[in-house]
């Protein structure tokens, strides 16, 4: 007989209810303790180990949050975005709209919500790679170094050109007023012993020095008279200063057009990647001392041997001597001769010397050029 309560249920009925409901929670702690077996400690405080904590019964469930549809606008709020390469790889998101991509695991920053659909196209990307890895600011540029015949040629004309260039200033030198000046007025300076002064030398000697430096013909020393208007130079006198003028305008002439050619040479030679002057100037300068030198030797081991071998050379015989009492012989005697050989040969030497000092000019910068030409070729 069963009999009814006053709820309207059996006991047979109530007391299988509770029978089955304590089986389904009997069989869903023993399959969680064999899926984790937590430590003591933790299954103490894990809230799903507690049978009281939730009653399917009595317990209301918690609704889904609702899910936003394709039609509704989203959330303006800021979020966080992971830039590409971050170098912090334990920051995580801190909520729900804060994350980006399984693995972005940089450094968070905020950015406006609407900004999450632009995308950096690829060729902005590329240009903004090459923009970052260029080094064109860093590394300077080294120009390859060219050597064409034209710089053979430049080099070989610069180093000829130069022992005439310094021998015609040289000349220029020993035939100035201001050589006479010192010449004629330093002690031990022989006297004339036909009746010339100091003063008489340097007078009638300035008149052969213009006429080697101008365009007049010999009548220009034919002109000059003594005061009883006596001609100072005979005719074979006014016959060898013509050809000293006309071998020293020779002389002046070649310097000329070695300076020219060394000039438009040297424009060519100095053009970016090319191999420059200073080689050119350096050989020329070493040739020059080596033949002042060698002539040095040679005068100094003979002087009268020298000086009638040198007037042999370049004038015909018979044209360049004279007695003791003509002009050219009292004006420039034979000592004039030893101290212009001197006084020339050392602003020769002076001036090659330095041509050589400054053909080292930029040499540093060179050779860091040619350093970094070499690295760049490794």
């Amino acid at each position: 007989m069963v009999v009814a309560d006053n709820g309207g249920v059996s006991r047979d009925e109530k007391n299988e209810t509770e029978d089955l409901l304590s089986r389904r929670m009997s069989s869903g702690s023993a399959s969680a303790a064999e899926k984790q077996s937590p430590s003591p400690l933790e299954a103490g405080n894990d809230p799903s180990t507690d049978t009281e904590a939730f009653d399917p019964i009595t317990d209301p469930i918690a609704e889904e949050a609702p899910k936003h549809s394709a039609t509704e606008t989203p959330s303006t709020g800021p979020v966080r975005v992971a830039p590409a390469h971050s170098t912090n790889p334990h920051a995580q998101p801190t909520s729900a709209t804060d994350r980006t991509s399984p693995t972005d695991t940089g450094q968070m920053s905020e950015v406006p919500a609407n900004a999450r659909t632009s995308v950096m196209s690829e060729a902005d990307w590329a240009a903004v790679t090459k923009a970052a890895t260029s080094t064109d600011a860093r590394e300077p540029e080294v120009p390859e170094k060219r050597r064409s015949v034209l710089d053979v040629i430049g080099t070989i004309w610069i180093m000829i050109a130069t022992p005439f260039v310094l021998l015609a200033l040289s000349v220029r030198f020993v035939a100035s007023g201001l050589f006479l000046k010192f010449e004629y007025f330093r002690p031990g300076f022989p006297a004339d012993q036909f009746g010339f002064d100091g003063a008489d030398r340097e007078h009638y000697a300035t008149y052969v020095i213009d006429y080697l430096h101008n365009f007049d013909s010999r009548r220009y020393l034919a002109d000059v008279v003594m005061p009883n208007g006596e001609p100072i130079f005979i005719s074979d006198e006014l016959s060898h200063m013509a050809d000293v003028k006309g071998l020293i305008s020779l002389l002046y002439l070649v310097a000329l057009i070695g300076i020219i050619g060394a000039v438009l040479f040297g424009l060519y030679m100095c053009r970016k990647g090319g191999m420059g002057i200073h080689t050119g100037v350096r050989l020329g300068s070493i040739f020059s001392i080596i033949f002042m030198g060698a002539v040095a030797v040679v005068a100094v081991l003979g002087w009268d041997s020298f000086f009638r071998n040198f007037h042999k050379l370049f004038f015909s015989d018979g044209t360049w001597e004279f007695y003791a009492d003509d002009s050219l012989i009292r004006l420039f005697p034979p000592q004039f001769w030893v101290d212009a050989g001197i006084a020339g040969g050392g602003v020769f030497v002076l001036l090659a010397i330095i041509l050589f000092c400054l053909s080292f000019l930029g040499f540093k910068k060179r050779r860091a050029l040619r350093k970094a030409r070499k690295e760049a070729a490794a």
